[in-house]
C-alpha cells in the first residue's frame, strides 16, 4: 500500500514536471524521455493496484473460510460435549476399577492423548523416570502391555463401525 501511495505521489510530480518542461520549451527528447518514465510509473500503479485488489480478495476469502471453520469447530464442540463428558466419566470409572492413584490417572490420560514420556514429565513438572514408573504401574494394574493397548482399550469400541461393535 505504501508503494502505491509513493507511486501516485511520484506520478503527480512527474505530471507537473512534464507540464512545466513542455511550457518552458525544454527539448522534446527530454520531454519524451520523461513521458516514457511517466508511462512506466502509471503502469506500475495499475499493476500494483491489481495486485493489491487480488490480495484483498484473497484475504477476504481466507477470513470467510476461517469464520466458517470457527463456526464448524464451535458446532462440533457443542455436539460432542455431552459425549465427551460421558466418555470422560467412563474413563474415570475404569481408572477407579484399576485402583489408579490420582498421579497415575493424570499420566494415563496424557498417555491416551499421545504425549511422550518427556512431554508428560514437563507438563507434570516431574522427572521422566517418575513418569515411566507411573506408566509401568498403570500397565500392571490394568493388565495392559503398553501405551497402544491403553489407548485402544478406551478408543477401540468408540471408533469401531456400528455393525462390528460388541452387542450388549
Amino acid at each position: 500500500m505504501k508503494s502505491l501511495v509513493f507511486l501516485l505521489i511520484y506520478a503527480t510530480f512527474f505530471s507537473f514536471d512534464l507540464y512545466h518542461d513542455h511550457a518552458d520549451g525544454v527539448p522534446m527528447q527530454h520531454v519524451w524521455h520523461e513521458l516514457l518514465m511517466f508511462a512506466f510509473t502509471i503502469f506500475g500503479i495499475i499493476a500494483l493496484s491489481i495486485k493489491i485488489t487480488k490480495q484483498r480478495k484473497k484475504l477476504s476469502l481466507l477470513k470467510l473460510e476461517l469464520d466458517q471453520e470457527k463456526t464448524t469447530n464451535t458446532e462440533w464442540k457443542a455436539k460432542s460435549l455431552g459425549a465427551a463428558t460421558l466418555i470422560r466419566q467412563l474413563i474415570d470409572e475404569q481408572f477407579a476399577l484399576w485402583h489408579l492413584s490420582q498421579s497415575e490417572k493424570d499420566v494415563a490420560l496424557l498417555l491416551i492423548k499421545g504425549f511422550s514420556m518427556k512431554e508428560i514429565a514437563e507438563i507434570r513438572s516431574t522427572q521422566e523416570k517418575t513418569v515411566r514408573q507411573q506408566a509401568m504401574s498403570i500397565y500392571k494394574k490394568s493388565s495392559l502391555s503398553g501405551r497402544q493397548q491403553l489407548a485402544a482399550f478406551f478408543l477401540e469400541d468408540i471408533l469401531a463401525e456400528p455393525e462390528t461393535r460388541p452387542k450388549t
